[in-house]
């Protein structure tokens, strides 16, 4: 009798024993969009942080300078809460990026150091011939009213736009496109539009960038043939 049982019990559990199709397509699905959520470096919460910034950073300068008719530059408060928030948005940014870094090594980090390395000086460019200008005798309202919430932008845009053309990383080149248009079209309002519609412009570039994120983490790669 026991051999009897046993044997009847031996197939079942053979067959409880084989993963079904199905759920090794789903197991494996799953273990995508996770490993992509671990080791993505573009976070959708720091995109929607960025989008902060501009929105009520920019958002600020421009509230304290609506009503000029002269330009006088931006209350010292809106300055002080627009370099809050980056800094509050860079904290997070390298923490979201630390962590989707951690164990990588050799020529992937030689890349992403390559990249940060090429966005720091493109940015530095422009703040330098930014000083150079002041320099010169150009204008607050040109230097500081148009310049400085614009060139600087855009320059950090091209250097990032690059290296996400060279990586095929679509989204983010959306992204950089985007910025360098709304902050270039931006500069033909003066001071008002160069804060304002830039501010307002890629706080929704960056929020349409987030969703995309988001969609695209969740949502498994396509299965090559």
């Amino acid at each position: 009798m026991n051999e009897t049982h046993d044997t009847d019990k031996s197939p079942a559990g053979d067959e409880d024993g084989e993963l079904d199709p199905r759920d090794a397509a789903r197991i494996i699905e799953q273990t995508e969009i996770q490993a992509r959520r671990q080791f993505e470096t573009s976070s959708p919460l720091a995109a929607l942080l960025g989008a902060g910034v501009f929105l009520f950073g920019y958002g600020a300068v421009w509230f304290s300078m609506r009503d000029q008719r002269v330009y006088a530059g931006p209350a010292g408060w809106s300055l002080a809460l627009l370099y809050g928030l980056i800094a509050v948005s860079a904290i997070v940014g390298s923490r979201v990026s630390r962590r989707a870094t951690t164990g990588v090594s050799g020529r992937a980090r030689r890349q992403m150091q390559a990249q940060s390395a090429a966005v720091m000086v493109a940015g530095m460019g422009a703040w330098v011939v930014e000083g150079a200008l002041r320099h010169l005798g150009v204008s607050f309202r040109i230097v500081y009213g148009i310049f400085g919430p614009t060139v600087p932008l855009i320059a950090l845009a091209a250097a990032a736009g690059g290296y996400a053309a060279a990586r095929e990383k679509w989204p983010e080149l959306g992204l950089t496109m985007a910025i360098i248009a709304v902050a270039a079209g931006s500069t033909y309002f003066g001071p008002n539009g160069a804060w304002g519609l830039t501010g307002v412009g890629c706080c929704v570039a960056l929020m349409t960038y987030a969703a995309v994120l988001t969609v695209r983490l969740r949502r498994p790669s396509p299965v090559q043939p």
